[in-house]
């Protein structure tokens, strides 16, 4: 791509014009050195005008390995017997938030696998955990519990839920099927509609380098930003032991930083973690 090009679209960018799925693409395709410091530059001073200097940090309390799933990327696949399986306490998961915030972070996010224990049993279970912690933090909570039933999301906010992520991983479908097979697109989608009409803030990611095209990468994009969703994310695919993906090789990490810039470009105000 010519750099009359690239440095066109870069000021389109900071003047907040509308950037097309062409020109989304021909950004996540920039790979000379000009051209990519120059990338990051723009992305940089647009974070800086909506952010200042300012770094934001998570702190990610993981209360249960179990899942019932079989994704074709995840250590902690259902089949996946070298898998370490812990189910925390609800007294370890209390302790561990309260530790985070004292250390300073500014959003705990409590994770899990989709763990039959809570999504096959009562919902109150999950509940229990987040209003625990709710009492005993100020800090702003995310939860992080994979697909759940849409009537959940309400009850979530009010024990006390601020934020709620649930990854796509891709909007390409087909790719989405190989990855996580078995599963529902379209209800895993639903689930940021129906948490951010609940009131709830949300996040969705993307993973690079499973298949996906600089196309997909480009449609991943746009939809979240037609998503609505408050958070962004782009992580680079590491391959598990013991999954059908073990062999796939790593991307270059360039392709992360590209994605993210790009991100960066498109959701101006919107917060992106670094993984």
């Amino acid at each position: 791509m010519e750099q009359s090009t690239v440095d066109g679209l870069l000021a389109k960018a900071w003047d907040q014009e509308h950037l097309t799925h062409d020109d989304i693409v021909n950004l996540l395709s920039v790979r000379n050195e000009r051209d990519i410091s120059m990338l990051f530059e723009t992305a940089r001073e647009i974070k800086e005008r909506n952010f200042d200097n300012k770094v934001f940090l998570y702190g990610f309390v993981y209360f249960s390995t179990y899942c019932r799933n079989n994704c074709s990327f995840c250590f902690y696949r259902q089949s996946n017997d070298d898998s370490v399986r812990y189910r925390k306490t609800k007294e370890e998961i209390i302790s561990l938030a309260v530790a985070l915030e004292d250390a300073g972070v500014h959003l705990i996010d409590l994770t899990m696998g989709e763990d039959p224990r809570y999504h096959a049993g009562s919902k109150q279970a999950l509940l229990d955990v987040i209003q625990g912690v709710s009492d005993e933090v100020r800090t702003p909570i995310m939860a992080s519990p994979g697909v759940i039933p849409k009537d959940l999301f309400n009850d979530m906010r009010n024990s006390g839920v601020d934020w709620f992520a649930c990854y796509q991983e891709t909007h390409n479908q087909a790719l989405f099927t190989r990855l996580r097979p078995d599963q529902d697109y379209y209800e895993r989608y639903m689930q940021k509609i129906w948490a951010r009409r609940s009131g709830l803030l949300t996040e969705e990611g993307i993973m690079v380098g499973v298949g996906e095209s600089i196309d997909d990468r480009a449609t991943s994009i746009e939809v979240m930003l037609q998503e609505g969703v408050q958070q962004v994310r782009a992580m680079t695919f590491v391959p598990q032991k013991n999954t059908p993906m073990e062999t796939v090789p790593t991307t270059t990490y360039l392709d992360e930083l590209v994605t993210m810039a790009v991100m960066r470009l498109v959701h101006q105000d919107k917060l992106i973690p670094a993984s």
